[in-house]
């Protein structure tokens, strides 16, 4: 059984006294050996210039992974940063972005989130927003926009979750305006909506971006969360 499997099937606790769900198990580390735990840079950079047909590999920030450009559209690869640990809990993920720098950002700059279970909410900072639309990456435009879905308290998480036996409290997750599909009965693994495109926006800055997989080099059930996204600027 993987970890994984193991990891998501412990999914509900219950706090004492508090009636409240804490779901955290799926976000622990599924690597054999995590990153070792640095201090993340602070303040603002320049951007990083990925060359067209090229790559750059992602060391800020104490970020992993790499940036590939194709004309206009920007695909990251297996993008990590370092976890930390809360005492007494599982190890919890959180990794930022700046579409801005095309690379890592930290906790006091960034423009979006990945936290939550299995590193998979998707939030953005500040009074940045959010938006999703059920398009094809390839033909969102900015005109896109005005009529895009508005996440549930600006976080993009689990959309929908499959399988039997499935406990309350993880159906209760998914509110129908994520980016994902949980499979509880199909090895506890998670897929992305199919031609589901995400929407960043920053004042008259604005991004699309599609989420391919959070497994390392896209292999379903395997070592995650390795973000893999595609995004474009608007």
């Amino acid at each position: 059984m993987s970890k994984l499997t193991t990891n998501l099937a412990r999914l509900t606790w219950v706090l004492a006294g508090a009636g409240v769900l804490f779901l955290a198990s799926c976000s622990k580390d599924n690597d054999s050996v995590a990153p070792s735990l640095q201090k993340l840079e602070g303040g603002s950079k320049t951007a990083v210039t990925v060359p067209d047909g090229g790559s750059v590999t992602i060391t800020n920030n104490n970020g992993q992974g790499k940036v590939y450009r194709n004309g206009s559209v920007y695909r990251v690869e297996n993008f990590r940063q370092a976890y930390v640990s809360d005492t007494g809990q599982p190890n919890t993920g959180t990794f930022w972005w700046r579409f801005s720098d095309n690379d890592a950002g930290n906790p006091a700059s960034y423009n979006i989130r990945f936290s939550g279970i299995a590193t998979g909410d998707i939030t953005a900072g500040g009074t940045d927003e959010l938006r999703y639309i059920d398009k094809a990456f390839s033909s969102v435009t900015a005109a896109d926009w005005s009529t895009a879905s508005v996440p549930v308290a600006n976080t993009i998480g689990m959309n929908s979750v499959t399988g039997t036996g499935v406990p309350p409290a993880v159906a209760a997750l998914a509110n129908g305006k994520g980016w994902y599909t949980y499979n509880w009965s199909a090895g506890h693994t998670v897929t992305p909506v199919s031609g589901r495109t995400l929407l960043y926006k920053s004042g008259t800055f604005l991004v699309a971006f599609e989420i391919i997989s959070i497994y390392q080099n896209q292999v379903t059930g395997g070592a995650f969360p390795y973000y893999h996204f595609y995004y474009k600027i608007l």
